[in-house]
């Protein structure tokens, strides 16, 4: 049964709500009521006369309704009742709504028994990271990955997307949030960027058409409204807030993990867009994530090794956050995990998920036999398709490609690793990751792009691989020209390059899904951070560690692998699709609670 949610549209609120589908005829303003959540203009129904432009307060409400030949219906008292500004009225009320829908989700199973043994199936970083909580909550652990250890010499190629990329991790507040247009003047631009090739401003680097899983996949991509990517987006950067706390605490309580990794504090964000950098500001005093702003003058007085930088900077800011070189710290975490008792197996595929006749997890198929435990973590990455069949997480992994460079840190040093910010660049987003090489000199780790491969997490065309490196290069070429000239010049540049496949959802949400195992534990899915793994890594051991010991998480419901699924596909768990209604008046919205 959907919600409807009506009040008073005014610009702003269309702004926010708009979802391309326009409204169907006479009865004013609606989106897609097909949804689990429509919005509806209260005025347009009732004949109501819309509100003054800047009027400060404004009732919304939401109601549960009822499809019928006529339209939807409301069938109940106000569920809420939000007397506000009319955006942030709206905005109030969808998350209710939304949270309404999401609530008929699956529950994380309680734990039935008291074991202790725990097989990972995944050794990158969230895993390695999660593996560490398991270790020190007194688990017992069996890891299992099917690459060779990383703490090998091999061709980068060689290795899962935690090892194979660009020797770097950072941590700040914002990392991973949504990619979804947040005002509806972006939505086709922005939420259309999967189709179009990089040329034309897209993440499309694919060599061949989209498959039917594929289309399915980014069509549910582009329908993510702008209050709904809104409220993920704040529930993503929640999860950051936490992660920020139980990263301190890691740093104090195990500080053997961070000798000799690269730890590095402080984080120095970059804008060549004057909008941009004040729209930035706004957003990181709000977040509480703002330790000082620069202008390009005082940026290269504190910052000398940006001396050279573009004369395209509008400013900076200084935000907290750190880096780490992400090789080193996967090897630390691999030898402390054995000296406390884990087991790896390297080179080792998982091929399926045995189920038992009531759906239980049994165990693993791990060549041509049964592993069991009591409990499992699965964290494959974008590898995954055929291993996740069969669950609630299926088919909502697609890999999207980032590619590295590295450049020497020439005098006077960079002190800091940077975030640099480049509207309307091929790659507009490049971290800039201070690092050593396996000389001990000091570089610069330089990851970006965004380049759509889909399902299989492969497959990107040769021409629009090297344009995004071409990107990236010019990235390198206009912050650090003198460092760009030299690994030029002597094929450090060329030889330093890679690439890494990121795991990306259409819902741009993590996934965490647990199922119970025949022997009375739990198993869990992990994945799908984007570009926040590692920043989220915490939280997700920590929601993990949770559900293994049968306490709640937030993560367990709003990490939810189809709470997208929910609001675009409310009747599809029926069985049935409704065909699309023109829109009643909904009766009883001025009923109160």
């Amino acid at each position: 049964m959907p919600i409807v949610v009506t009040g008073p549209v005014d610009r702003e609120v269309l702004d926010l709500v708009a979802d391309g589908t326009g409204p169907p005829g006479p009865a004013g303003f609606v989106t897609d009521p097909r949804r689990a959540v429509v919005v509806a203009d209260d005025h347009s129904l009732h004949g109501r006369e819309h509100p003054r432009a800047g009027q400060d307060t404004v009732t919304v409400r939401a109601h549960r309704a009822r499809r019928t030949a006529l339209g939807l219906i409301a069938v109940s008292k106000p569920l809420v009742e939000v007397v506000g500004p009319p955006a942030r009225g709206f905005l109030t009320a969808l998350r209710h709504a939304e949270e309404r829908c999401r609530a008929s989700g699956p529950r994380v199973p309680l734990p039935q028994s008291a074991g202790r043994d725990v097989v990972l199936v995944g050794a990158g970083i969230v895993n390695l990271v999660t593996a560490w909580y398991l270790a020190r909550a007194g688990h017992r652990l069996r890891i299992l990955d099917a690459r060779p250890d990383p703490r090998t010499a091999l061709h980068w190629s060689a290795y899962g997307c935690s090892r194979a990329g660009g020797d770097a991790r950072m941590f700040t507040l914002t990392e991973a949030d949504d990619y979804h247009a947040k005002v509806a003047g972006d939505r086709f631009t922005v939420n259309g960027v999967l189709r179009r090739s990089l040329d034309d401003g897209g993440w499309n680097v694919r060599s061949a058409p989209f498959t039917g899983a594929e289309e399915r996949w980014v069509s549910d991509f582009e329908s993510v409204p702008c209050w709904l990517a809104r409220i993920y987006d704040e529930d993503i950067l929640s999860f950051n807030r936490e992660s920020r706390g139980l990263w301190a605490s890691l740093i104090e309580e195990c500080p053997e993990l961070f000798e000799d990794v690269g730890h590095r504090p402080g984080i120095l964000r970059l804008y060549t867009h004057r909008q941009q950098f004040e729209q930035s500001v706004l957003r990181h005093t709000g977040l509480g994530a703002l330790q000082r702003v620069l202008d390009p003058e005082e940026l290269r007085r504190r910052h000398p090794g940006l001396a050279d930088a573009t004369d395209e900077l509008a400013g900076g800011l200084e935000v907290p956050g750190f880096t780490v070189n992400v090789h080193a710290f996967i090897a630390r975490l691999i030898s402390r995990l054995q000296q406390a008792g884990a087991v790896f197996g390297w080179s080792t595929p998982v091929e399926r998920l045995e189920r038992a006749d009531d759906g239980r997890l049994q165990g693993l198929r791990v060549a041509g036999e049964l592993v069991t435990a009591d409990h499992y973590v699965l964290s494959p990455g974008t590898h995954g398709r055929e291993l996740l069949a069969g669950t609630r997480s299926a088919d909502k992994i697609h890999g999207v490609l980032g590619v590295w460079l590295t450049l020497p840190n020439l005098g006077p040093e960079l002190r800091h690793s940077l975030k640099i910010a480049r509207r309307g660049h091929l790659t507009e987003d490049a971290n800039v990751t201070l690092g050593t090489d396996d000389r001990g000199r000091p570089t610069l780790v330089v990851g970006s792009g965004y380049g759509y491969l889909g399902a299989e997490g492969a497959g990107a065309d040769p021409a629009e691989l090297a344009k995004m490196f071409a990107a990236v290069e010019d990235t390198c070429r206009q912050f650090f020209p003198k460092a760009y000239a030299q690994a030029s010049g002597d094929g450090s540049l060329e030889r330093s390059r890679r690439v890494c496949v990121r795991p990306w959802t259409p819902a741009n949400l993590g996934i965490f899904e647990a199922l119970p195992t025949t022997a009375g534990g739990v198993g869990v899915i992990t994945g799908g951070h984007n570009t926040g793994g590692f920043a989220q890594a915490p939280s997700v051991a920590e929601a993990v560690v949770a559900a293994l010991a049968g306490r709640p998480h937030p993560m367990h419901e709003l990490y939810d692998p189809q709470r997208l699924d929910r609001f675009l596909r409310p009747a599809a768990e029926r069985g049935t699709e409704p065909s699309r209604p023109a829109l009643a008046a909904c009766s009883g919205s001025g009923v109160p609670r």
